[in-house]
């Protein structure tokens, strides 16, 4: 790729949960987008995707706010920062970018901001919106949340995970709404990141540069709102169709900073989990068990079950361990009392 041609970005989004971190860890060691920049942006004030996906040098974490709303100024100086340490060689010649936006992000406004800004509209070029839906509860998330939907409806391929956990009668009724809300695109299949990042390329071949989708309304001048009061919370606010609705997500980090035996923190879990409901949405972070070892802990709104997974030094070094929670009208001083050693 010439040093004047735009580099092209690849934008990774679907709900909480859904696998777009394990999908895109896998897609990084392949052709295509091997070598590739990485931004993510998560909920929280402790970031982890970053720090799975294994990149260094050539990442970047837009945290603590969605790239839809407050957030959008990070996404946009992120990618600025990557322009001009390529131009000026502090970094290598990345031949693409890959942006994974947080589960909650509409992505008009980023599609938007590919258009408005003059750096991205000039040196960068929005090459494809890929968005991933867990099957188990794929439906049911699309009845719930607009952003899903919305996510839906901006993809120019969309990927179903976890088609064997789901079952046949699930897989089909999730397949049967994304083609309803975006008619004509690709619906791929995906079991534990089984799907290559050429099938997505070959299944996108057809289609052009994205554009903003019709359905999404957005109100940009979001963006430039004030972060809200709270110290580790994250409220989601949207405006969609002329119609305002409000968002009560919010993230909150709570840090673990003492060993846990494993059986202690899987009853605590559960017993979060059961208080909460359909109100908690996810669950991740690192937590330091009593015998030694360090895990990943995660919870996804279409398992609704722990995986608790031991984790190397090598895998995430120096993570603050605690845990992010994401969920609706949560008290985050009731949801530490659960977590309390």
């Amino acid at each position: 790729m010439a040093a004047s041609s735009p580099i092209p970005v690849h934008l990774l989004t679907g709900f909480l949960g859904s696998g777009k971190t394990t999908l895109l860890s896998a897609w990084l060691e392949q052709p295509g987008l091997r070598g590739a920049a990485v931004i993510v942006n998560e909920l929280g004030e402790v970031g982890l995707d970053g720090a799975l996906l294994g990149v260094t040098e050539q990442a970047s974490l837009v945290s603590g706010s969605c790239v839809c709303c407050i957030g959008l100024p990070g996404l946009e100086q992120a990618l600025e920062d990557l322009f001009w340490a390529r131009l000026q060689r502090r970094m290598p010649a990345f031949p693409c970018v890959a942006i994974e936006t947080t589960g909650m992000a509409d992505p008009a406004p980023i599609l938007q901001a590919f258009h408005d800004h003059p750096l991205l509209r000039e040196r960068y070029r929005l090459q494809a919106v890929v968005t991933v839906a867990g099957a188990p509860a794929g439906t049911a998330l699309l009845d719930r949340h607009p952003e899903a939907q919305a996510q839906v409806r901006a993809a120019q391929a969309l990927i179903m995970t976890k088609t064997r956990e789901a079952g046949d009668a699930s897989t089909r009724a999730l397949a049967a709404r994304l083609a309803a809300l975006k008619p004509g695109v690709p619906v791929l299949s995906s079991n534990h990141a089984d799907l290559t990042w050429e099938a997505v390329t070959r299944a996108l071949a057809p289609y052009g540069t994205p554009s903003l989708p019709v359905a999404a309304s957005v109100h940009m001048d979001q963006a430039a709102s004030p972060p809200p009061s709270q110290d580790h919370g994250h409220v989601h606010h949207h405006d969609h169709d002329r119609h305002a609705h409000h968002h009560a997500e919010q993230a909150h980090f709570l840090p673990l900073p003492h060993p846990i035996a494993r059986d202690a923190l899987l009853i605590r879990l559960h017993a979060l989990a059961d208080a909460l409901g359909q109100d908690m949405l996810r669950l991740k972070g690192v937590v330091a068990l009593a015998d030694g070892q360090r895990c990943l802990v995660q919870f996804a709104p279409d398992e609704r079950r722990f995986d608790v997974r031991p984790l190397s030094a090598a895998d995430i070094p120096q993570q603050r361990t605690g845990l992010t929670i994401i969920a609706t009208h949560a008290d985050p001083g009731r949801m530490a009392a659960f977590l309390a050693t």
